[in-house]
């Protein structure tokens, strides 16, 4: 508990649904804004996978604590499906260029409710393969978020989930109500998801002995 109290009760959380503030039209300084972002926690990636050996990538600390391999997996594949699927980006990089046979990958790629013990069991072969990957799949971000039709980030990107299938999510917080938009993607599914693995990422460093990224 924080010195100035509970932070996560309910009332609380239900006033940060209805007052997370939401460009209400996307401009080009929207565009410039989600690109910094985008790029700088891109720079914090590439920090926190540059000097990882094979062995910390899949160093299973204990039953319940997931591999840095399933982060990888998680985070930057999931970017890698979010451009090619909302951003104009066709096919993923992962299956385009048979990327799971070149970083040698044991398991499937982790979704959002992949069960725990198949998350535990996901590991690499080749760190390096996995860098070179994790390398194009910002570039193709970084891209797509330059050169697509400022229009393209105001259209709907999906039908609104059911309530119980958004619970934590932060995209339901971002837009309590209505349609979401690629905008919100882009806020959510691109950049929020990149800081909350990010985050950790660099606690699972910390297990195997390195350091943090800041």
């Amino acid at each position: 508990m924080s010195r100035a109290g509970p932070t996560s009760g309910p009332t609380r959380l239900a006033i940060v649904q209805t007052s997370v503030a939401r460009p209400s039209k996307v401009s080009e300084e929207w565009r410039a804004g989600i690109r910094g972002r985008i790029a700088a926690v891109h720079a914090l990636w590439q920090q926190g996978v540059s000097d990882l050996t094979l062995a910390q990538v899949n160093h299973f600390e204990r039953t319940g604590v997931l591999p840095i391999a399933f982060t990888l997996m998680h985070a930057i594949v999931g970017e890698d499906r979010n451009t090619a699927r909302y951003l104009g980006a066709d096919a993923m990089l992962w299956d385009e260029q048979a990327w799971a046979k070149r970083v040698g990958l044991v398991g499937t790629p982790p979704v959002r409710g992949t069960p725990m013990a198949d998350a535990e069991r996901i590991r690499l072969g080749d760190v390096d393969a996995w860098r070179a990957y994790q390398s194009a799949v910002f570039a193709r971000t970084e891209v797509a978020l330059a050169s697509l039709p400022l229009s393209r980030f105001s259209e709907k990107a999906m039908d609104r989930p059911p309530a119980d299938k958004l619970k934590g999510a932060f995209i339901a917080l971002l837009v309590p109500e209505g349609d979401f938009r690629i905008s919100d993607v882009c806020e959510a599914y691109l950049f929020q998801h990149a800081v909350r693995h990010l985050g950790e990422l660099e606690h699972a460093r910390a297990l195997v002995g390195l350091g943090g990224l800041s």
